[in-house]
Formats: C-alpha cells, structure tokens, sequence
C-alpha cells in the first residue's frame, strides 16, 4: 500500500469550483470546443470557458459522481466542477485517484440531488510521491489514449458512411453501371409529380412499410431472476444508443425476461428505434442497428426496452442503408411531426409515420451495392468498441493495484497480459 501524503481534496487543488451555464442553443453536435456537463460530453461549442490541464467532477445528473482526466480547451457548466491540480500534485493522477473515491455517495438529498464543492473539497485524499503519480498516470492514460483513438477513428468512419449516403441517394450519384456517378455523367432522370422533384429512372415514391418485413416490442423483464423471469439479458434503452457506435459509455442494464418473451432477443440485421421518451428540443425515433459485431459485445442475449421497438427488414441487405435513412430523418426533425402524448410522455407514432410519410424508394441494386461498401465499416467501427471495452476493463483491472502500490511498470513494460 502507497503510504504517502495524506490531504484534502481542497488542498490539493489551485481550483476547485464549478464551471458557468450556457445557453442551450449555443450547443451543437459537432463543433471546435466539447461542453462538458454532469454526465460527461453533452456536445460542442464554438466558445470555451477553460483551457488547460483537469479532472471534470459531474454534480449533478444521472451519473452524478463521474470523473474524467481533460486536457485542452472545453466549455464546463455549472452541472460540472473542475479540479486543477497545484504544481506538486499531477493533475492526472489526481483525476484516476478521484474516480475511485465513489463521489457520488456524498450527494444532497435536496429535491434534486447533487454535489457540493464544499463538502467534496474536505474528503481526505493521499499520494506518493510525484515521481509515482506521474508514471501511474502514464500508464492509465496510455491506455485511455487508445481508447480515445478508436473512438476518433469510429466518428470518421460514421461520417463516411454517411457522406456516400449523400452522395449516392441525395445527389444521385451512385456508381452506373460503367462505375460512373450517376447524375454528372448524365444519368436519365424523370420527374415525379407524387414526390415534386426529379429522381434517378427506374426509382420509386414509397412509404417506409415498403422496407420492414415485422417488428417486435421490447422488454423490461425483472431485476432479478423469479418465477418464470429466469433468462438473463442485456436490455438496450434509447439511452444506450449512442454507446454501440462510441458516442457514450456502454453502461446498459441486465435483466430477467419471462421464458414466453424469448423470441423478444434481437439478431443481426435487426434494427431498433425509440418510440418513447424525447423531450422539447430532442425528437423520439433514435435508432441502433444489431449485427454480429454488435452482439459479440455482450455476455448474454439482448433485448431491448419496452420504450422501443424492433423491427425486422425484408431484406437484411438494406440494413446499413435504411439505418442511415433513417438518421438522415432524425437530424431532419421529421419525427416531431409524428409524436403523440400519454401521460406527459411522447410517443412516436410508428405505423402513422410508416405508411404516411412519402420516401423514395432506390433501386434495389443500388441499395445493396451501397451496403456491402460500408459494410466492412461498420465492421470496423464495432472492432474497434470491442476492443476499447477491453482496454477499458484492462484499465479499471489496473486503476486500484496502481494506486495501491500493488503492481508497478517500468518504461517498456507491457500490460498486455492483463488483457483477458
């Protein structure tokens, strides 16, 4: 065991406060600077209120307690505290030793629960020597920084998948048949009174029951196994979403569904949209696309909640196209037009929405063609979060014998074989 320095957090820090609020329309999905809130990255800003070295603390929200080494410019909120090291200190490893400290336990019990800089800054906190501090810090971030990487690697691939969508289904400019774009190269085009615009020949106006074959709704079983609820599984909700392309955390719940509900478990080339929850600014309709990489990252079967629904398509070959149409109509807003209240909450109207709203329906060729290119994307993009849910598990395996002083590394060293 480390028998180092024994202090406050509060002692440790040069700053120990919250960040400042920012206007909701001033962030975006993409942009120069990440926001911060209390549940990590809520999007991106063209402005920043902090540039340097910290751990991010989220005080209040669903993951109240979280922590997290940054480095570089951000806009923090209020709903997050930063922590700077003092000189003495590496800020690093002061961020790895925070997450240990389960902060969330210190939370109010105020009509919405949260923390306070106050009482945090009083938690007894020790450290070894700097020296220590900074090769245990090297070797955690070494490996956040491959998880960073694969994750970088996953949003380019994402965004171009979906610039051949662009290019092929809203430009026209798929390949013909001499591997020409399409359009430029002076493709027949033909007028369509039903849609009001021209489209490639051959193409068609459809509604969105044309592609799907089936759906399913979901599940949420029990917590714990019971009478007939005695199969365990992974439930994804709408929330877990963003965590299958490398957006979020894969933090999804596991669950007991009755042994009746079995044919509820998801498959590959199945699709899974969100037909509850939503709020003001942000419309039902995510969707998640299953394939075998997808599935490869869970110990059990999945299914997904009862606050969405999966569908399967005619034809699997339509998979990656349909998922990316179907983005191309979130980002769209199309969804608001398709919503329904219960309760307060939204519902999407799914089979209004599917046999209402006019599509053009491609050529069958053309879509299959557009899949088997961007296929072995995908199969990257899920590679890659499998192995980053590996390199995360070797981290957390670490994180406590590191601290302790349980096992050490010397430069060149290999941590491989800790990896499961």
């Amino acid at each position: 065991m480390n028998s180092g320095k024994q202090t406050t957090i509060g002692e440790v820090c040069s700053r120990f406060s919250s960040g400042k609020a920012i206007m909701a329309s001033e962030i975006k999905q993409k942009g120069k600077y990440p926001v911060f809130g209390g549940n990590g990255i809520r999007g991106y800003a063209s402005i920043y209120n902090f540039d340097g070295e910290c751990a991010i603390i989220g005080r209040q929200g669903a993951y109240c307690g979280n922590v997290r080494y940054f480095s570089g410019k951000a806009y923090i909120t209020e709903h997050a505290i930063v922590a700077c090291a003092k000189p003495e200190y590496d800020t690093g490893y002061f961020a790895y030793k925070l997450s240990l400290l389960n902060l969330s336990k210190y939370q109010g019990q105020s009509a919405q629960p949260g923390l306070s800089v106050n009482t945090l800054s009083k938690i007894k906190i020790d450290f070894p020597s700097l020296e220590t501090q900074k090769e245990v810090f090297a070797v955690l971030n070494s490996i956040d920084k491959m998880i960073e990487n694969n994750s970088k690697v996953n949003i380019e691939l994402e965004a171009m998948v979906k610039t051949i969508y662009d290019y092929w289904f809203l430009q026209f400019n798929f390949p013909d048949e001499n591997g020409k774009p399409y359009k430029l190269s002076g493709g027949k085009m033909v007028w369509n009174g039903e849609l009001r615009q021209e489209i490639p020949e051959g193409w068609k106006e459809g509604r969105l029951n044309y592609f799907i074959k089936n759906d399913k709704g979901g599940d949420w079983g029990k917590d714990r196994e019971q009478g007939n609820y005695k199969k365990k599984v992974t439930c994804l909700r709408g929330a877990d979403f963003p965590a299958i392309s490398g957006l979020t955390k894969l933090e999804a719940p596991e669950r007991y569904i009755h042994e009746k509900n079995k044919y509820k478990v998801l498959e590959d080339g199945n699709l899974i949209i969100e037909i509850s929850g939503g709020s003001p600014t942000q419309s039902t309709g995510r969707i998640c696309y299953i394939n075998e990489n997808v599935l490869k990252r869970f110990e059990n079967d999945i299914i997904t909640s009862n606050f969405c629904k999966a569908i399967e398509l005619n034809n699997k070959k339509y998979m990656y196209w349909f998922y990316v149409f179907w983005c191309k109509l979130y980002e769209y807003n199309v969804f608001f037009k398709y919503e329904g209240k219960t309760t307060g909450i939204k519902n999407l109207l799914f089979d209004m929405l599917c046999y209402d709203y006019k599509i053009i329906i491609p050529n069958e060729s053309v879509i299959k063609k557009y899949d088997k290119k961007v296929q072995g994307l995908f199969d990257i993009i899920q590679k890659n979060q499998l192995e980053n849910q590996e390199l995360a598990s070797l981290r957390d395996f670490l994180l406590p014998l590191l601290m302790n002083g349980q096992v050490s590394f010397k430069e060149g060293d290999s941590y491989e074989k800790y990896i499961s």
